[in-house]
């Protein structure tokens, strides 16, 4: 890629929005409008963008505006979690999805029509005397939380999948998965999530919808953080519903399914909706958590940390359920949500883990931490690795709590030890 070839300043900008626009579903000025204040990514490839023109111009004259790009740089690497070096080579028409955590270092470059997932890393690596960058073809996918470092050449058409690290060069239009990757012999996009539409008035795919009310749903939400302090006051319990970042999330969640399923008066509507998405802008700028509206989430639901969690339209999940930091839950294909995940009650995934497509994960299941679910797991399933295997049927109960007298590990925490070594 030569360096004439790579977009800068306002046409690069341009050129970058129109891509977002069609790859999102984004046609009218309200759904682009909203794309353009929700893409975190879109704001750290734009400020690329402008540094890469500001480079291209005399040290002399564009000293002040080296300046203001640095800092700029530092604002933006904090507000969008994304950081694009100004010295790699992104071409056209390459997309990030909009929670952004994109990292490309110097040196490296990415292919006209790439798309990265999110959570992912291209980057040096490598011994110091073969210490190199990894060049990425065209057409190449990363999926969330896949990462490639060192000299490597990836060709075009690659899909590097979810949590996989790419540590060698690769033949086109093959799939990679694994730490190290491995070639697979599958679809190459079975593992690719699907763009979030922004579609002015989207609606749900067609079922009927039950109403759901935002106290009784939240308070059970809640309930899952406040069972491991059976004895807290009100001021404690409080703090818990002002302060975790899953409350917040949750709250978001709850009063968009309130909205989605007993639609407010015709002149309230457009405030209340107003509100919910300036809510959800401050969420993923402070937590990076982002719960689609027409995900279908049962209460009891606990998010036990922030950072990089997403979860897509058209995901079920039961009762009781607990996700960690990191976790990508989404459908694939042209209609999503119509092929996302669904997950029974008490089901567990550790932190990292990825479920994407139409896979059903029944009750009790424990996806373990960094693992990739690859296929249907039955009844208190424990998923280990990436790609991820049936290891054990010993489910979910040492990780999901639900109070003492629940039948679903009785013990706090910090008590099961003993018990299991009385056991013994």
């Amino acid at each position: 890629m030569q360096e004439a070839e790579i977009p800068s300043g306002w046409s690069g900008i341009r050129s970058d929005f129109r891509h977002f626009c069609a790859v999102h579903g984004a046609q009218d000025a309200r759904s682009r409008l909203w794309l353009l204040f929700a893409s975190r990514a879109f704001w750290g490839l734009a400020l690329y963008r402008f540094g890469r023109w500001i480079y291209a111009q005399p040290r002399l004259t564009g000293l002040p505006f080296r300046g203001l790009y640095t800092v700029l740089f530092e604002v933006f690497r904090l507000l969008t979690k994304t950081s694009l070096s100004v010295r790699s080579r992104i071409a056209s028409e390459v997309w990030l999805a909009p929670q952004g955590e994109v990292f490309i270092s110097l040196g490296s470059s990415v292919g006209r029509g790439s798309m990265l997932h999110g959570g992912n890393t291209i980057g040096v690596g490598g011994r110091p005397p073969t210490r190199g960058h990894p060049q990425l073809g065209e057409r190449v996918v990363m999926c969330p939380g896949a990462t490639a470092v060192g000299p490597i050449q990836i060709a075009d058409g690659v899909v590097i999948g979810p949590g996989a690290l790419a540590g060698r060069s690769m033949k086109p239009g093959s799939l990679w998965m694994g730490v190290p990757s491995r070639l697979q012999n599958l679809p190459p996009l079975q593992f690719a999530p699907a763009p979030r539409q922004f579609q002015a008035g989207r609606r749900p795919w067609g079922k009927p919808m039950k109403p759901e009310t935002f106290w009784s749903a939240f308070r059970a939400d809640l309930h899952r953080h406040l069972v491991y302090h059976p004895d807290a006051g009100p001021l404690t319990r409080l703090r818990l519903a002002l302060f975790l970042d899953g409350s917040w999330a949750m709250a978001l969640y709850r009063f968009g399914r309130r909205l989605r399923t007993i639609p407010p008066a015709g002149w309230a509507a457009p405030w209340l909706w107003g509100l919910y998405r300036v809510w959800e802008l401050a969420i993923g700028l402070f937590t990076s958590i982002s719960i689609d509206v027409d995900a279908l989430i049962e209460p009891g639901f606990y998010i036990g940390h922030f950072v990089s969690l997403r979860i897509g339209a058209g995901v079920r999940i039961g009762k009781n359920c607990s996700v960690s930091q990191m976790c990508t839950v989404e459908g694939i294909g042209p209609a999503p949500e119509t092929n996302a995940p669904a997950l029974g009650e008490r089901v567990y995934l550790g932190a990292g883990s990825k479920v994407i497509g139409p896979l059903r994960l029944a009750d009790g299941v424990a996806v373990c931490a960094n693992s990739v679910v690859m296929e249907d797991v039955p009844e208190n399933g424990v998923v280990l690795g990436n790609p991820g295997q049936l290891i054990s049927r010993r489910g979910s109960g040492d990780f999901i709590y639900l109070g003492a007298g629940s039948g679903v590990r009785d013990a706090m925490p910090e008590e099961a030890a003993p018990l299991v070594a009385r056991a013994g």
